[in-house]
């Protein structure tokens, strides 16, 4: 990959950076790291120096912390989704297996009784097959929330070290 030489000015100094990333994304760094530094300058009260550039980086490593519990969260919420739709699937084995039993087994009560039987026996599969579709897609968007996470962690983290390379 191209290493890419960039000039960028934070909190009204100059830095250069050389990284992998293009140089648009780490201008997009940059610009983030300013209006943090922006926002603690009118937050405070004469903050002068290199102080409002400290405090912008515990601001993003907050927001990078947060983000980790957040994701730990959704993947507790994923594994809890991913047990019942477990234990549904379980269910749907074994009213498949009641359900061919009834429909194979030579059966000596009233024929009527055993229709009824295979009948709400099928509607609770069907309604156990929707659950897992459902939670399937809950599953999918957990993932994805997930994914969008982690970006946003790596990014953080980058522009952790970065800070820390030019402080």
């Amino acid at each position: 990959m191209a290493v890419n030489k960039v000039t960028l000015t934070i909190n009204s100094r100059q830095y250069t950076v050389v990284a992998e990333e293009s140089t648009e994304y780490i201008e997009r760094l940059c610009n983030h790291i300013n209006e943090k530094v922006e926002n603690v300058i009118k937050g405070g009260q004469n903050i002068m120096g290199e102080r409002p550039v400290v405090l912008a980086a515990l601001n993003i490593c907050d927001e990078y912390f947060k983000t980790i519990e957040a994701g730990e969260l959704i993947k507790a919420q994923m594994q809890k989704t991913t047990d019942k739709n477990l234990k549904l699937q379980q269910a749907v084995k074994k009213l498949n297996k009641e359900l061919d039993e009834a429909k194979s087994a030579q059966i000596s009560i009233d024929e009527t009784a055993i229709k009824a039987e295979a009948a709400a026996a099928k509607n609770d599969l069907d309604e156990a097959n929707s659950q897992i579709k459902f939670l399937e897609g809950h599953i999918k968007s957990l993932e994805n929330k997930i994914t969008e996470l982690e970006k946003k962690y790596d990014d953080r983290e980058k522009e952790v070290l970065e800070m820390i390379e030019k402080g």
